[in-house]
């Protein structure tokens, strides 16, 4: 690829001086960037003197320069769609207020537009419930609404686009989806799963029309400022449609990335079927430093948020309610066979407990000779040794005092925890409403995890929860929710704990420990400078600390106005 723009500028020398570096004794207080790397790290006086004429030298006065922040498991493309284009519901507390700001967008458009919002959850709404085809047409009669929920398992649509989908009383509810009805039996706009049908925006046949190339790119660059401005350096992309991973592949061709992405696209549920990456012969980690393929995704089962998670026994008040599976144990057997005969890394969505086991009976079932039972050669497509293969979420403990069993199980499978500590912030208050005090409380239990030997990442799984380290890692250590609701303190993890969950534990996720996620000469410049020192901030604090800098190959990416 070529390139012209500040991404590949690899001549550029900087130096951060005086400064505290995580993970290294105290008289290292400086280190130098050189061609997008760390070259010397040491003194004031060592860094100085290797520097030239042209080293940019940044005075930290004490501040603390860490790994750059990897969030691990993103729908950041879709992320930077809401913030540019669509309503973002988060921090929504009432119904009234969603429909308000409906009408309010809905005035501003021509008629027939469609008009769509997200980050919709019923638990953060006083209502604890969400709105209905019959609230929607009443302020956006004129246009066609779609509203999705948080990590697009819900949508709500009004009749308009209910119409436009073909979705009503005779439609019946899809394998792995369900279709709220009113007592006559009419859908009330309210689909989960692959119950959203042609309203998924992601299949083939949907009739929501999408945003163009210009549309797309432009949102993606200044959704990426965001991922500057809170210290984040790489993530691990989940990807639904090829123009998402298209988009940042340009993005890379002109040379403004501006950020490392895996990406790890769906070959359940989505238009890349693991057979086009199986036939063009692609392997985890083909791509370079900036963008990568990391592996291959797929979904066994619903967001607890919205009574869909995979359990054993049913929901409070909902007898009948076991949660909603999406993918059969056979085809996630399949999946995960094929996907690891041709060196692929594959991290399975698993959020309940018969989800999760689902999942670990298929990891089982691979056979001895494979990466995921010790096959530690020269490593495949870009990793080296074994593959490491991840469950994403597995957040919700079992009623039946199982966790150390399932924990124990992905141990000895040699199996990638990917879970998310910001939604105790986030949702973590709606927990209550669905289930007992006593699991609510034991929600991601990552002390548990680390006892049991696993390798964990924390992510925020955006636009499910910020893209900001900063929210899960305070989480993580403080187990408080946004209203301060406490969940079981015996869960809590230390601060340099929660930090490796962002840095060097998703680096060893993707095969790249020996390029990124410490610091340490010869690795990639990827660096998050922290106006305080995380270890000696009040949990209740941490989320607060000021991202003064954020560096990507030696690039500075993002400089507070204070420095």
């Amino acid at each position: 690829m070529t390139a012209a723009g500040p991404e590949y500028s690899g001549n550029l020398e900087l130096a951060l001086i005086n400064a505290r570096l995580y993970g290294r004794p105290a008289a290292d207080r400086a280190l130098l960037v050189r061609n997008g790397r760390i070259v010397l790290i040491g003194s004031v006086d060592e860094v100085r003197a290797a520097g030239g004429p042209a080293t940019e030298v940044l005075d930290l006065a004490g501040a603390s320069v860490l790994p750059g922040f990897t969030d691990s498991h993103t729908h950041f493309h879709r992320t930077a769609m809401l913030r540019k284009h669509f309503l973002d519901f988060e921090g929504m507390t009432t119904i009234s207020g969603v429909l308000a700001a409906v009408a309010e967008r809905a005035a501003g458009l021509p008629t027939g537009t469609w008009l769509q919002g997200d980050n919709l959850v019923a638990g953060t709404l006083v209502e604890r419930r969400l709105p209905d085809r019959y609230e929607l047409d009443a302020v956006a009669p004129d246009h066609p609404v779609l509203l999705r929920g948080m990590g697009k398992h819900v949508v709500v649509a009004n009749s308009w686009a209910l119409r436009l989908a073909g979705i009503d009383a005779a439609t019946r509810d899809p394998d792995g989806g369900r279709i709220d009805r009113d007592g006559a039996g009419d859908p009330t706009g309210i689909l989960h799963e692959r119950g959203k049908l042609r309203l998924d925006t992601t299949r083939a046949d949907t009739v929501v029309p999408a945003l163009d190339d210009g549309q797309r790119l432009a949102a993606l660059r200044a959704g990426i400022g965001e991922l500057h401005r809170n210290g984040v350096t790489s993530i691990h992309e989940i990807t639904r449609t090829p123009e998402e991973f298209g988009d940042y592949a340009q993005l890379h061709a002109n040379g403004e990335l501006g950020v490392r992405v895996v990406g790890y696209p769906r070959v359940l549920e989505g238009r890349a079927p693991l057979s086009a990456l199986v036939d063009l012969g692609l392997r985890s980690g083909f791509g370079d430093d900036w963008l990568r393929l990391g592996g291959v995704k797929l979904s066994i089962d619903g967001a607890c948020t919205f009574r869909n998670a995979a359990v054993y026994d049913a929901y409070p008040g909902q007898p009948a309610n076991f949660g909603i599976i999406r993918a059969t144990a056979d085809e996630v057997d399949a999946v995960v066979l094929e996907a690891d005969r041709h060196g692929l890394q594959v991290a399975v969505h698993a959020i309940g407990p018969r989800a999760v086991d689902m999942a670990l009976d298929a990891f089982a079932g691979l056979p001895a000779s494979s990466s995921a039972n010790g096959n530690t050669g020269n490593g495949r497509g870009g990793q080296r040794g074994r593959l490491r293969h991840r469950i994403e979420h597995a957040y919700l403990p079992p009623s039946n005092g199982r966790l150390s069993d399932q924990f124990k199980r992905m141990r000895d499978l040699q199996l990638v925890l990917s879970t998310q500590p910001a939604f105790i912030h986030s949702v973590g208050d709606s927990w209550f409403d669905i289930f007992d005090e006593g699991q609510a409380s034991a929600m991601v239990p990552l002390r548990s995890a680390l006892d049991a030997g696993l390798t964990v990442l924390a992510n925020s799984d955006c636009p499910s929860a910020p893209p900001a380290p900063l929210v899960g890692i305070q989480a993580a250590v403080n187990r408080r929710t946004s209203a301060g609701r406490p969940l079981d303190p015996a869960e809590r993890i230390t601060v340099v704990e929660a930090i490796t969950m962002y840095t060097s534990a998703p680096a060893y996720a993707a095969g790249e420990e020996f390029s990124r996620g410490r610091l340490a000469t010869g690795l990639l410049a990827d660096l998050t400078v922290l106006a305080a020192d995380p270890e000696s901030v009040p949990a209740i604090d941490l989320a607060g600390i000021d991202v003064l800098a954020t560096v990507v190959g030696g690039q500075l990416m993002h400089r507070h106005r204070s420095i």
